[in-house]
Parts: structure tokens; C-alpha cells; sequence
């Protein structure tokens, strides 16, 4: 017969056990609705039945639903916000990104924040490389007709912006990424309003939208405090981030990454 216990222990006894023991971590990856801008016109049909279900230049907020398609990926709900919003750049970081065509395969890192870092790269939920920015893109270095030596691991810059006093990601590749870092160097992002656009771009036959940025507003002085206090946020979120994505072995796909 097991012995009852009535030893009565203090409160400040038990604070510093609770403090002591071992706890399980927690992580969550930073998961966040999206903002993206539609680059090019998405088509549904063919022929006399074919028409346009998405305009190039319009912007959409995606978020995660509840539900789960038949492969067990949570679907994304769309809103079109029209051709363009206002928001506050408060963060940025980066991530490598490669789509093999021939495959239909993604190859991807987590988001990072130092070209110094050591990155996983990740292709089917598996980790396939691992080095710093520069080296990973060294493994996928290619020579074009023009005789210029490229990466097929491309940059892509991912920014955290509030808009409407929430958290948003919206995640940059190609034109629209060098239009971010030109505007960038103008002025310090977080300290304005930014307004989204875009303007139509060609070369040869391919036609695109690219993103354009332009100040509107000089922030107050409120609402920089706002703005420090989700930059010290994000920075939190990272680095709990990191701690699980430091030891993960399997990274879903459809991950904020």
C-alpha cells in the first residue's frame, strides 16, 4: 500500500523545482498569411472556354485553412486585395529557393539571416546539402548562352510587413526582389509607409508584373514603438525557430520556408 504524502512544500520551493527540471521545448515555426503579387495572368480552359482567373499586377492575402486537400496539405485561402496595398516593411531575411522543371521537384533552405550561416538544403522532406549561402549555390552553378556562370539555387529575399496591424509574409524572387533591395537602399524600410504596386515588364516574348515600391508616409513616433516592438517579436520567433530547425531531420513541404 503506497504511503500518502502530506509533507506540505512552499510555493517558492516548488518555483525553483519547476525551474530545475528538464521541460519539453516547445517550437513554432513562424507561420504567417501571405501577401503576393500575381506576376503573370493564371488561366483556366482552352480555347473559346479559356479565361483569366487571376490578373497580372493584383495583389492577394493567402491564409492557412483548416482543412487538408487529399494529400494531407493544409489548403490556403485567397482574397484579391486589388493592384495595390500599403504596408510597413519590418523585417527581412533570406532564402535559397530551385525549381526543377524536368522533376517538378522544389529544392529549398529555411529562411536565413546571415550569409555566414549554415543552411540545410531540403528536396522531398529530406536534407540533400548543407554549407553556408555561397557554397550551396556553388553546387548549382551553370554557364549560360551568354557565357555568364549563374546559380540555379536563386536568392530570394522574404520580408515581414503589417498590414492593416498584422503580421504578414511576402516572399521575393527575380525583378521583384532587385526592385525591393534598389528601394531599400533609398531610405531605412521601416521607418515609413510603403505602397505596393506593380508596372508591366517584357523581354522578348515573356511578359511579367513587377514589384514596385514608394514611400507614402513618414512614420510617427508611436507608431515606430509599434515597429520595434514586432521587430523584438520576429527576433524571438527566429531564434526559437532556429532551435528546431538546428536538430530537424524532415522539413514538410509546404513550410513558410
Amino acid at each position: 500500500m503506497t504511503k500518502e504524502i502530506t509533507t506540505k512544500v512552499s510555493e517558492e520551493t516548488l518555483a525553483i523545482l519547476k525551474e530545475s527540471y528538464p521541460q519539453e521545448q516547445s517550437f513554432k515555426r513562424i507561420s504567417l498569411p501571405r501577401l503576393s503579387l500575381v506576376s503573370q495572368d493564371k488561366t483556366e480552359g482552352r480555347g473559346k472556354s479559356l479565361k483569366v482567373v487571376a490578373e497580372a499586377g493584383t495583389f492577394f492575402l493567402e491564409e492557412q485553412t483548416d482543412e487538408q486537400d487529399e494529400n494531407g496539405r493544409y489548403i490556403w485561402k485567397k482574397t484579391d486585395l486589388g493592384k495595390s496595398i500599403q504596408g510597413i516593411i519590418f523585417y527581412q531575411r533570406n532564402q535559397l529557393r530551385m525549381y526543377d522543371s524536368a522533376t517538378e521537384e522544389f529544392t529549398n533552405s529555411p529562411i536565413y539571416d546571415s550569409e555566414n550561416e549554415i543552411v540545410p538544403l531540403f528536396r522531398n522532406r529530406l536534407e540533400v546539402e548543407r554549407g553556408t549561402p555561397v557554397e550551396l549555390k556553388a553546387k548549382f552553378q551553370f554557364t549560360d548562352d551568354t557565357g555568364k556562370v549563374k546559380s540555379r539555387l536563386e536568392d530570394n529575399r522574404v520580408l515581414y510587413i503589417l498590414y492593416k496591424d498584422k503580421p504578414y509574409q511576402m516572399n521575393l524572387r527575380g525583378s521583384s526582389m532587385y526592385s525591393f533591395l534598389s528601394y531599400a537602399r533609398k531610405m531605412l524600410v521601416p521607418s515609413v509607409i510603403t505602397e505596393f504596386s506593380s508596372t508591366e515588364e517584357k523581354k522578348g516574348q515573356i511578359e511579367w508584373n513587377k514589384m514596385s515600391f514608394t514611400p507614402k508616409k513618414e512614420l510617427t513616433e508611436e507608431e515606430i514603438g509599434t515597429i520595434i516592438a514586432a521587430i523584438k517579436d520576429i527576433k524571438v520567433a527566429i531564434l526559437a525557430e532556429k532551435g528546431l530547425v538546428a536538430t530537424a531531420e524532415v522539413v514538410p513541404k509546404e513550410d513558410n520556408y
